[in-house]
Parts: structure tokens; sequence; C-alpha cells
């Protein structure tokens, strides 16, 4: 990271994403480790975000392979904000991830923080397989070829959305418990490894 950010700190944060934050940042908020890039910003393989880290992205924001951000739980998680468009091979996706253009995800978009986070996107949310298990999605419009979820709502959004069917389109090695949810670090691991996540 250090080669592509530089160091930052909060005051500069809430300054940057005024039109972002729901809360501002507080002034002594140590726990974080806030890093900046201003411009476009390419990344030719796998990016992954550590735990307590905020990235800020002025700019456009391009990975060629899995971008990931960290949840362990409520305390320690990352948080990146690309303000212009993101567009990544995949994305797993635990903590805040807001970007005010368009995110665009080649194959696989998965979601989860237990109800916690938010995936905020301005523009338009692509993906070719979008896996929603528990996250906060806002868009402004949606395309997605498959959309996977364990919530009923979704229907209204994208009505051939497969609701909790999870062993209908998802291979056993990545479903737990008769196939009730979703081992998100096995999904990880397949997707660092460029395999194909549907049966």
């Amino acid at each position: 990271m250090a080669s592509h950010f530089q160091q930052t700190d909060s005051t500069r944060a809430n300054e940057l994403l005024a039109d972002v934050l729901e809360t501002p940042f507080e002034d002594d908020a140590e726990d974080f480790h806030f890093a900046l890039r201003e411009g476009d910003l390419e990344l030719d393989g796998d990016f992954v975000l550590e735990a307590n880290e905020v990235l800020i992205v002025v700019g456009n924001l391009t990975v060629k392979g899995c971008l990931s951000d960290a949840f362990q739980n409520e305390d320690d998680a990352s948080k990146l904000y690309v303000l212009g468009d993101l567009r990544a091979r995949d994305l797993v996706c635990g903590s805040e991830v807001r970007v005010t253009g368009n995110l665009t995800v080649e194959n696989v978009l998965y979601a989860n923080s237990f109800d916690m986070d938010t995936l905020g996107v301005g523009g338009k949310l692509s993906a070719r397989v979008f896996i929603e298990e528990g996250h906060q999605v806002e868009f402004k419009s949606l395309a997605v070829d498959t959309l996977i979820t364990d919530d009923e709502s979704w229907r209204e959004v994208v009505p051939e959305a497969v609701v909790g069917d999870f062993a209908s389109v998802l291979p056993a090695h990545l479903l737990g418990q008769e196939g009730q949810f979703i081992l998100s670090e096995a999904l990880h691991r397949d997707l660092l490894a460029g395999r194909p996540v549907l049966r």
C-alpha cells in the first residue's frame, strides 16, 4: 500500500468525504490508519485492505484481481472510499465501501457484514454474479446477471433472484449447515484462485 497511498488523518478524510460520510470521523480516531491516493490507481493483482485501514481514492480505482476488505468484527473492519468509479475482477465486501461513481465487478461480488456496514454506490452497480448475504446495499441502478441472496425483499428489485436456495447454484464446499449459509472464507479462496463459484 505504501507505494500507492500517502498517510493522512481524520481531519483531511472528513474534508474529502463530507458528502459521503453519514458521521464524520472523530478527531481522536487513533484506531484507524488513514491513507489517501489522489488520482486514478490501477492494480494488476489482488488487493486486500487491512483491519482498521481507511483508504480514500480521489479518482478511479481498478483492481485486475480480487479486491477484498477486512471484517473481523464491528471494531476491526476496514473502510474504502472511491471518489470516482471502482472496477474489479472480484469484490469481497465485508465492511463499508462507498463509491461515488459506478461499481463494475466483472465476475463475483460477495457482500456480507451481518448487516453492520454499507456498500454504497452513487451510480450503477453491475456484476456478473452478486451474492448478498446480510449487507446494506445502496445504488442508483443495478445490473446483475445472477443475484443470490438470503433476503426475500430482493425479489422486488430482481424478480428472478435465487433466494435462500444456495445449494441450487453454489457447490457444496462453499456451503455450511446443509446449505443454510455461505462459507465466506472458502468463497474468498476460490475467487483468489480464479475458480468459478457457480455450479
